[in-house]
């Protein structure tokens, strides 16, 4: 047997095997049909035993499976499978083979496909991911646990060079957009959020403060060495060809993800002390980035959670570049400042968050179509890219 799964039933196999530490050939293939044994058919049995050979259950997979052929022809005849045809338009050897009886689009061909099915915010999280140093949870990648320090299986410029030579494809208009927001080594997906809405554009309810790099490595040297605490620091983002950028200091950073509480469900004296050694690391790692001149924002989970939190965030970010005569925007605070713009800003960032509330408000904001707030509300015209507001 041999089938080519495609769309959120590869993210998923992808996901499931990077979580695992195994990492993905750099040779690729053509597509060709799945084939299964001469006069047999593709039952709901033979494709589970395909899944559980790369460590999937199918059981764990929503809805029927997503598989991909080259030709009307080669569809596969399940009511398990739900097929799409590439007859035209994939760039040259666009898949990847897990083991003998599996196959998955290339991490590049897989984010163009995501462009189809997902919104521009949900795809560029995807997309941060596969370009990242972390791997969501397969089954529940909303609250499941992630995966860390690993490898990531493609890079922003390979996804964007990927694009520029795809034709007709589903999904690609999107994805061509998107993929100019991705950036390299995210290395969570608290990380990937921050990170994406500074990079979003206004019109598309980010914040558009330019590109970023993530995760870039500051060393002191120098009369800088006596005044440190390390000598090595590497703040989560810095705007780019500036000094201002975030570090996100979440839950378990500090202890809180419940490993510290005795059986009554109080805070034993170890996990104490361990939380405020956690906090005066942090407050040393702030002081040794300012005294190399940077202005490195922390961001905590209660800004995200918290209404106009992250809002808050971006303005005192904004706020300090303008100070530094790095950038003007004037633009962006108008936009930000807008009443209904920031509610709707608020539930997209809620409903990117994990938990049962960001859960629901994801379902909600994909019923509505178009969404609630739109350009003609606020006289905001786009022309070549750029964004005008013409009453205010």
């Amino acid at each position: 047997m041999r089938i080519t799964f495609n769309k959120l039933t590869a993210l998923h196999i992808l996901r499931k095997w990077r979580s695992s530490g195994r990492t993905l050939t750099a040779d690729r293939r053509s597509l060709e049909p799945s084939v299964v044994a001469p006069g047999r058919y593709w039952t709901r049995r033979r494709i589970s035993a395909c899944l559980e050979s790369v460590g999937v259950s199918l059981s764990d997979v929503r809805g029927r499976v997503q598989v991909m052929v080259p030709r009307p022809g080669s569809r596969i005849r399940s009511r398990t499978a739900r097929n799409t045809v590439y007859v035209r338009g994939l760039p040259e050897i666009p898949i990847i083979e897990l083991n003998s009886t599996v196959r998955i689009p290339c991490p590049e061909l897989l984010f163009i496909e995501l462009g189809a099915i997902m919104s521009p915010a949900m795809q560029l999280l995807a997309g941060l991911e596969l370009c990242g140093r972390f791997s969501r949870d397969a089954r529940d990648p909303r609250d499941g646990t992630t995966t860390f320090g690993i490898k990531p299986v493609t890079t922003a410029d390979k996804i964007r060079s990927y694009v520029s030579v795809a034709r007709d494809l589903a999904g690609l208009e999107q994805s061509r957009r998107v993929a100019e927001w991705l950036m390299d080594e995210a290395c969570s997906p608290q990380e990937a959020l921050l990170n994406g809405l500074a990079r979003m554009p206004l019109h598309e309810l980010g914040y558009e403060l330019g590109e970023l790099q993530l995760n870039p490595r500051f060393i002191a040297r120098g009369p800088l060495l006596s005044l440190v605490d390390k000598r090595s620091r590497v703040p989560d983002s810095l705007v780019k060809d500036t000094n201002v950028g975030f570090n996100y200091d979440g839950g378990p950073h500090f202890g809180e993800d419940g490993s510290g509480l005795s059986d009554g469900g109080l805070l034993d004296s170890n996990a104490a002390v361990n939380m405020r050694k956690a906090v005066v690391a942090d407050k040393r790692r702030d002081r040794d980035l300012l005294v190399q001149g940077l202005a490195v924002l922390p961001v905590t989970k209660e800004d995200f959670y918290e209404h106009g939190g992250i809002d808050r965030v971006m303005l005192q970010a904004m706020s300090l570049l303008e100070r530094t005569g790095q950038r003007d925007f004037s633009k962006h605070r108008r936009v930000l400042r807008r009443p209904k713009l920031a509610e709707e800003r608020q539930r997209l960032i809620w409903s990117l968050l994990p938990g049962r509330r960001g859960r629901e408000l994801s379902q909600e904001l994909a019923r509505y179509e178009p969404p609630e707030v739109t350009i003609e509300d606020y006289d905001i015209t786009f022309e070549n890219g750029k964004m005008t507001i013409t009453r205010l």
